[in-house]
């Protein structure tokens, strides 16, 4: 269709829209037969744009909503379209007209698509998963080819092996005495309502007595304790009399069975001497005559410090022996706090009660406000042989007595135990607990609820959805499209591309999805609203139904393959989790984006013919279609209005006029333009003092009693006697794992194959070094800080020293005899030839350097690398003193840690590997060290992901709209939302962790959708700069608008979700997208509207 160019309308803006209507009749005339255009007629136009283009703002009207839509409408088949194999000969495309001439089969043809490729995918995965749990597993994530991993799976795969070989040759079978092993621990934490602290007052340690009293008074506890048996086992018969283990508690010295406070008081005296104190530091360990003592170490002492230390530690067993927590309150709790606080400063005596008073507590600062405790809960509930079971079999049993554990709790305590975590319950004290038995139950409960949180949020999508489309049937399809992109992605995922890997953080993609598809559902809908204004199109719904799905396939395939691209620059990082996430994301818009274009668009004809004229009387049903049609109707309402602008949507109009208008006046854009400088001006301030996380990673709110149990325990207690280090190993005889053909995103449970060396030596000299290096761990000064100590010892686990006295003593009956090394002066070599028969008896000894009746194959489980036959490598492991087996500590911390095990390792090479052949293998099992390279990886991967998503988006706006500028100012759109998400987490207090990490990395596909819209809206459009933005706007504003709302309320329930990763998503998600929407209107849009950069006319190459 030819029109007079917007430009030449313009110019005459003392015309009103029906005098232009009767201007000649240029145009009518050649409505149906548009005239060939002179060349020199072309250039002369194209020259008084150019000349547009380049007048001063104030030399030039505000463009109308009248000249947005001739413009609009001269922009479309401004060249007559050929036939070809996608279009007939109207130019219309084939495969829309083919869903225009049977929507309903169509549509039900891909609704039982989807269905069935969801059914598939139902067999392929869920029916095959473990316990029905589609989801890789967590745990043991980390970079294939970094050291530590590859020496972490050298030695874990190592051990899985040689157990593995033993099962199979029947060696693990063992008799289990009922309730002789450790089946759950419990802990209560205690925090001070007063000053004065817990133990200040008779009220806050009845308090806390209480809840102990819970289990102790209940006459059923002693069917779930952990009995203390003797130590020789041979002596139990069913007559026997077992207690339960006392719990581990401050409480045992305040309810003792006997108190003398006149012993009590002495050794208080004689610890008030500094000279004394250091005196028994100085001897330590050596002070006790049942424990080894280097010879070396002991010459340094005098025969009076000796001993001194002797009789003053027969004073101190003494008065701690009835410690029992069988008796009443002792009547001077002020003494007792006291004695605490010198006992703390001798080595050998803190182990006794360190570990329930906090950091704080010392002789100046007698007022603990934090305490903890621990009962114990045992296993097996009856007698029990595993011989002949095999691993799959023996760990059904252990599932059996969990819930059999787990069931007794929740039925006779767990009310109690919230009663006593109740704050009203006690006035000067607050209570805590968690329990492993029951831990789980508590995480469902709490993914439950962010789960009904998260419920709010979709409910919200569908109901704006509903609200915008005006059509139920419309709305359901829609979330139908979005819910089901998941599942039909999924088949993508698992079935055709074969990736087996799928993980936790995958679940994101709900929320991805319910944000985008929305999206791109309000643009294809808003385009379809749009189009009833344009007469020229409206000849038939095959024609009309082309422009839409041409006007919006275009628009939506960009945005979606730039976020697509985003999502799959997580490939760049070694970690299969977040490349799982990513590849699935990439899916799930892909996807949606198809489902879009398909379902939706096949929705969209049947309200047209069914529903779209009758939603106003009520009608829900498909009622037979419409005659005359919606279409006709519109084309009928334009040419009895005799071409006066239509009545559009309120909305829509405020974006084509006043937002347009706004972005137009060069005052605004001064001010937003020192607004937005300013902001990222302070954004990349505080970007820039980004840091990792220094601490523990919060797994809830920090006001979750759970959370607060976990911060408590995490920072307000010193590294006591009693709590239970990282062990690090120290091996020998391993080799490093071969990982040839792993990939773990094909294969997630293929870690590669253990190795070992083939010279691996354990003769008698090899035994002396290894026996001489724990010895040194154990007693060295030097290692103080960096080894756990108890009760003034190295927590070493050295199998050698308990292998030397079984081979010298033919058992481990006499403990005594095995700590004071006494069979040091026999020759306690062990020949290897003896190793096969004297190795299955050794491992069920029960070890001396465990008070619960742990056997030696238990404790040395991943020490002894014995496969049944040979000894296949033999390791030694130590305590951190910094580092716990349990939650995920900062990089910063690990790294020092790390640093120093990594010289240990070298001074263990350099005194054993030359007698035992090949290097040491240095490495935890509890994952800290790999999880301290994931740290940096996180920091590098959201880097890297943040610039190359950025620099994708740029590539993908110039190649599909060939204007460099535009691309550029896109992509400068997208970097300020980067900053200004960055910078508002520092400012909310965020320390860059592994969640922050991930979500930095996915910014640039978050943020991508507006400003392409916006950009290539503007780019498609006519006219001069102005006209451009205004049609713009015009077109998308409304659409663009919804898609903000959408994503911004939906996030905000994520905000209360307990879980922090998604409390942090939601955050997240709300601060990208409410950036990304004003960056997008009003800095990307203001720009161009103040450098006003020509465009060259479609088809002639770049249009800069």
């Amino acid at each position: 269709n030819f029109l007079l160019p917007a430009s030449i309308i313009a110019s005459h803006h003392h015309c009103t829209p029906r005098k232009m209507q009767e201007l000649p009749d240029v145009t009518d005339d050649f409505v149906d037969d548009p005239p060939t255009v002179p060349s020199t007629m072309q250039e002369e136009e194209e020259k008084k744009v150019d000349e547009a283009d380049k007048t001063p703002d104030v030399e030039k009207a505000v463009v109308t909503p009248y000249d947005a839509i001739q413009a609009s409408d001269n922009n479309y088949d401004a060249e007559p379209r050929k036939k070809s194999c996608w279009s007939d000969e109207r130019g219309n495309l084939k495969v829309v007209n083919l869903v225009v001439r049977n929507p309903c089969k169509i549509f039900w043809l891909i609704i039982a698509l989807v269905v069935a490729l969801t059914f598939v995918l139902n067999i392929a995965v869920f029916r095959t998963a473990e316990n029905g749990n589609p989801f890789t597993l967590p745990g043991n994530e980390f970079d294939l080819m970094d050291v530590r991993s590859i020496q972490y799976d050298s030695m874990r795969l190592a051990s899985d092996k040689v157990r593995g070989d033993r099962v199979d040759m029947g060696m693990e079978g063992k008799t289990t005495l009922k309730q002789s092993e450790v089946e759950a621990i419990q802990y209560w934490v205690f925090e001070a309502s007063t000053p004065s602290g817990l133990f200040g007052d008779e009220q806050s340690i009845e308090g806390m007595k209480d809840a102990y009293d819970i289990f102790l008074n209940d006459p059923g506890y002693e069917d779930y304790c952990l009995y203390n048996y003797p130590r020789n086992l041979s002596l139990v018969t069913e007559n026997t009399t077992v207690e339960c283990t006392s719990p581990l508690t401050p409480l045992l010295m305040y309810y003792a069975s006997y108190w003398d406070p006149e012993a009590v008081a002495e050794v208080i005296e004689e610890l008030k001497d500094p000279a004394k104190i250091e005196a028994l530091n100085k001897i330590g360990v050596c002070a006790n005559p049942q424990v080894f003592c280097p010879p070396e170490i002991v010459e340094t002492f005098t025969p009076e410090e000796v001993f001194f230390a002797f009789s003053f530690g027969l004073k101190v067993q003494n008065i701690t022996s009835t410690w029992d927590m069988k008796g009443d309150l002792i009547d001077n709790i002020t003494q007792a706090t006291e004695l605490a606080s010198y006992m703390v400063l001798v080595d050998v005596f803190a182990g006794v009660v360190d570990f329930g008073f906090d950091q704080t507590f010392s002789v100046a600062n007698p007022a603990s406000q934090y305490s903890r405790g621990i009962l114990f809960w045992g296993g097996p509930y009856t007698n029990r042989n595993t011989s002949g079971l095999s691993e799959e079999e023996a760990k059904e049993v252990r599932k059996a007595d969990d819930d059999q554990l787990k069931n007794y709790i929740l039925e006779n305590y767990l009310e109690k135990m919230d009663k006593q975590s109740d704050p009203e319950t006690h006035a000067t004290l607050n209570s805590y607990y968690f329990m492993t038995a029951i831990i789980g139950d508590v995480i469902l409960d709490i993914v439950t609820q962010d789960g009904l949180l998260a419920l709010f949020s979709f409910a919200f999508v569908f109901c704006w959805i509903r609200l915008n489309t005006g059509s139920w049937f419309l709305a359901f399809v829609g979330f139908f499209e979005i819910f089901f992109s998941i599942p039909v992605a999924w088949f993508l995922f698992t079935v055709v591309f074969q990736i087996k890997y799928f993980s936790t953080l995958n679940t994101l993609a709900l929320f991805i999805v319910a944000a985008i598809g929305a999206d791109d559902i309000f643009i294809f809908m808003d385009a379809y609203k749009q189009s009833q204004y344009h007469l020229d199109i409206l000849t038939d719904l095959e024609t009309r139904m082309s422009w839409v799905y041409r006007r919006t396939g275009t628009a939506m395939a960009i945005t979606s393959a730039t976020t697509c691209a985003a999502f799959l620059c997580t490939l760049i990082t070694p970690l299969s989790s977040i490349q799982s996430f990513g590849i699935f994301a990439a899916c799930v818009i892909l996807i949606d984006y198809v489902l879009v274009m398909s379902l939706f668009c096949t929705a969209v004809v049947i309200y047209h013919d069914r529903y779209e004229s009758r939603a106003k009387c009520g009608c829900c049903c498909p009622c037979g279609v419409q005659t005359p049609s919606v279409t006709e109707n519109a084309k009928a309402a334009i040419e009895a209005n005799n071409g006066e602008e239509m009545k559009r949507d309120r909305v829509s109009e405020f974006f084509r006029t006043k937002v347009s208008s706004f972005v137009q006046k060069p005052l605004n854009r001064l001010v937003l333009a020192v607004v937005f400088l300013s902001w990222v001006g302070v954004s990349i301030w505080q970007a820039t003092k980004i840091e990792p996380t220094k601490e523990n990673e919060q797994f809830l709110d920090e006001n979750h009693p759970l959370q607060k149990s976990i911060s408590i325990l995490d920072k307000e207690f010193p590294t006591a006697n009693d709590d239970i280090g990282m062990k690090v190993y120290y091996a020998w005889g391993l080799g490093l794992v071969d990982r040839t053909g792993v990939n773990r995103l094909l294969e997630p449970d293929n870690f590669g194959v253990p190795t070992f060396e083939s010279n691996f030596d354990f003769n008698d000299q090899c035994q002396v070094e290894l026996l001489s290096f724990s010895d040194r761990l154990k007693t060295d000064p030097k290692y103080r800080g960096l080894i756990k100590r108890k009760n003034g010892v190295g927590q070493v686990y050295s199998f050698i020293e308990e292998l030397a006295a079984f081979n010298v003593y033919g058992n481990l009956n006499n403990c005594t005899e095995v700590k004071k090394g006494d069979w040091r002066n026999a020759a306690w070599q062990v020949d290897t030839a003896d190793l096969p028969e004297m190795m299955p008896k050794f491992l069920e000894q029960k070890t001396c350097f465990a008070d619960d009746g742990e056997t030696v194959a238990s404790r040395y489980s991943k020490e002894v690398g014995w496969d049944g036959a040979t000894l296949k490598y033999a390791a030694i492991s130590a305590e951190s003193d910094k580092l716990d087996p349990f939650g995920r500590d900062s990089e910063f911390l690990t790294r020092q840690e790390y640093d120093q095990f990594i010289l240990l390792a070298e001074e263990a090479d350099e005194l054993v590997s030359v007698h035992c052949s090949g290097s040491v293998v240095m490495t935890d099992l509890d994952e800290k060290f790999v999880f301290m390279n994931n740290q940096s990886i996180y920091v590098q991967t959201a880097i890297q992901s943040a610039i190359l998503g950025v620099c994708i988006a740029f590539v993908v706006l110039l190649v599909s709209t060939r204007v460099f500028h535009i691309a550029l100012f896109a992509s400068l759109s997208i970097t300020c939302v980067l900053i200004s998400v960055v910078g508002t987490m520092v400012m909310m207090g965020w320390y860059l962790g592994s969640i922050e990490s991930i979500l930095i990395g996915i910014i640039a596909g978050f943020s991508v959708d507006y400003v392409v819209h916006l950009a290539y809206a503007y780019e498609i459009a006519s006219g001069d700069t102005y006209e451009r933005i205004t049609e713009a706007f015009g077109d998308l504003g409304i659409s663009v608008f919804n898609g903000m709302i959408t994503s911004v309320v939906a996030s905000i329930p994520l905000f209360f979700c307990q879980l922090q990763f998604f409390a942090k998503f939601g955050t997240f998600l709300c601060l990208t997208i409410a950036f990304s929407w004003i960056f997008a209107n009003f800095g990307f849009m203001s720009l161009l509207a103040q450098l006003k950069i020509p465009l060259k006319e479609k088809g002639r190459g770049c249009r800069l």
